[in-house]
């Protein structure tokens, strides 16, 4: 089941994914910074799967696709609980899963603090300098790039100083618009969502879409300041030629090839002559890609109103929010019989149980549980009665289907 919903995820990822894409698209044709809606992106890939356990387990009330996107997948995570919930036994497959989830974060983990210790090491040996009134850390080949989370700088190599004072104007200038717009921060916070959730590859073209995003729009801002596209793109491929990458983890001018590529071409881009029609079709497309990414369905999500009928699994058990019609006590039903010695001796009390009512409103008497019990024979009472017990059945769809019930049972003697 783990396995099932984590496919799930990855499918609405990609559709989000796509989406973005074209919203930077559209961004780009009116020379818009785009980092944001990457941003945008990754926080709603990591939040929606939290809103939605909350839903699951009804901490949060779960609302129509109308008016609320973690519809879906609160649905979605609420079938994967179900199953944990009732007291199921967890398959091999999930647990193998779980645990291939959890070994893979831990070595992103030490990957990234091994990293990090790395650039702090050679952070120690750098010179700090102040070239052109700005404060700097010169090192041997590193950089040029900004790094550090806690305390970001900008480090650039010894070379950088003999450059004419122009192109060295245009790598500083380029550096502090990292540092400007806290661009180190952006990126922590982006490989700790991919620390959580390392098996989302939607999650790492995200990421590195947001390093694009990021390099773009700080080109854009030393062009507007600095307006000598030429000379740019010739100081990017003289750095890409001559820099040591040194394992920093921070933007900066030094990239890989595909995005040195993408730069040098965004910065010769003309202002197409169909811009507003190209516009308002990428804008309809994100829009209509969107809402098919709210819409997507998990395949045992139960029917709304109006919904074509839906294949509805037998085995798995749906809970109150998720039923259209929840299961209730039919008037023919036995009741749980009071014990003669706790009423001898005038001790009321209550029992609240958990169990699995089937489509034929019978109870799933081996999915029974105490989740609070005030004596043992009241417990045994209502154990005994379970069997002989008849409920009307929930309904998704109008079919019957398997419902988690949560049921107290109060004995008193004035009743």
């Amino acid at each position: 089941m783990i396995a099932q919903w984590m496919l799930y995820v990855l499918v609405v990822g990609a559709v989000v994914s796509t989406a973005t894409l074209l919203a930077e698209k559209a961004l780009r044709l009116w020379r818009r910074e785009a980092r944001f809606v990457w941003i945008g992106a990754m926080i709603v890939s990591i939040v929606l799967p939290l809103v939605a356990v909350a839903q699951a387990k009804g901490l949060l009330p779960l609302v129509g696709m109308s008016s609320a996107v973690p519809d879906v997948m609160g649905r979605s995570v609420g079938m994967l609980l179900a199953p944990i919930q009732v007291g199921a036994p967890a398959s091999r497959t999930d647990l193998a899963v779980a645990f291939a989830w959890v070994l893979l974060s831990a070595a992103l983990t030490i990957r990234f603090v091994m990293l990090a210790r790395r650039v702090r090491a050679q952070r120690s040996a750098w010179n700090a300098a102040t070239v052109d009134g700005h404060p700097i850390l010169v090192s041997r080949n590193a950089g040029p790039a900004v790094v550090g989370f806690r305390s970001p700088a900008v480090v650039v190599p010894h070379w950088v100083l003999g450059l004419d004072a122009t192109l060295r104007a245009l790598v500083l200038r380029h550096e502090r618009e990292h540092l400007e717009r806290g661009d180190p921060k952006l990126l922590l916070a982006g490989v700790l969502a991919i620390v959580l959730v390392p098996w989302n590859p939607a999650l790492w073209f995200q990421f590195a879409r947001l390093r694009s995003a990021m390099e773009l729009d700080c080109d854009a801002r030393v062009l507007r300041a600095h307006p000598d596209a030429r000379a740019y793109g010739s100081l990017l491929l003289a750095v890409a030629q001559r820099a040591d990458r040194g394992g920093l983890l921070a933007p900066g001018l030094l990239e890989r090839k595909s995005l040195l590529a993408r730069r040098i071409v965004a910065m010769r881009q003309s202002t197409p002559r169909h811009r507003v029609a190209v516009s308002a079709v990428l804008a309809l497309a994100t829009v209509a890609l969107t809402v098919v990414a709210c819409d997507v369905r998990w395949p045992n999500e139960p029917s709304r109103p109006g919904d074509k009928p839906v294949y509805v699994s037998p085995a798995t058990p749906f809970f109150e929010f998720q039923v259209e019609v929840p299961a209730a006590v039919a008037t023919n039903s036995t009741a749980p019989r009071y014990p003669d010695a706790l009423r001898l001796g005038n001790v009321e009390g209550e029992v609240l149980a958990q169990f699995v009512v089937n489509p034929d409103g019978t109870v799933d008497v081996g999915t029974f549980k105490v989740l609070k019990s005030s004596h043992p024979l009241f417990t045994e009472s209502v154990r005994s009665a379970l069997p002989s017990m008849r409920y009307k059945p929930a309904l998704v769809g109008g079919k019957a289907v398997r419902q988690l019930v949560q049921s107290p049972f109060t004995y008193s003697i004035s009743r």
